[in-house]
């Protein structure tokens, strides 16, 4: 578990640091977590049970779902940090990319 705090870490810095921004980064991380947690399906819906069921956050859901659609999540900078996460990305000098969409049984 050490590695996901590595990983978020910086993935919460790249929110602004107003309080909303900060709430948007700690709902951030757990939305992640809820992704990675073989719980159930990752769909909306399942992943806010998940947050409640297992890390029992009392989240209201239409804050949580415009949360999810908000334009203010700072895409731009999460992948920035994400990259600067990866110490060297090339292999060869090529970028090697490897999606895994198998979901468990």
């Amino acid at each position: 578990m050490f590695i996901l705090n590595d990983i978020l870490k910086p993935l919460q810095n790249a929110f602004s640091s107003t309080n909303l921004g900060r709430e948007r980064a700690h709902w951030f991380s757990y939305a992640i977590l809820a992704f990675i947690i073989p719980f159930t399906s990752s769909i909306s819906s399942n992943v806010l049970r998940c947050l409640n069921t297992l890390f029992g956050l009392n989240i209201n859901k239409r804050r949580f779902y415009t949360f999810m659609a908000s334009n203010k999540i700072p895409w731009h900078n999460l992948w920035a940090a994400l990259w600067h996460l990866i110490p060297d990305p090339l292999s060869d000098g090529r970028l090697m990319i490897a999606l895994d969409d198998f979901i468990n049984p």
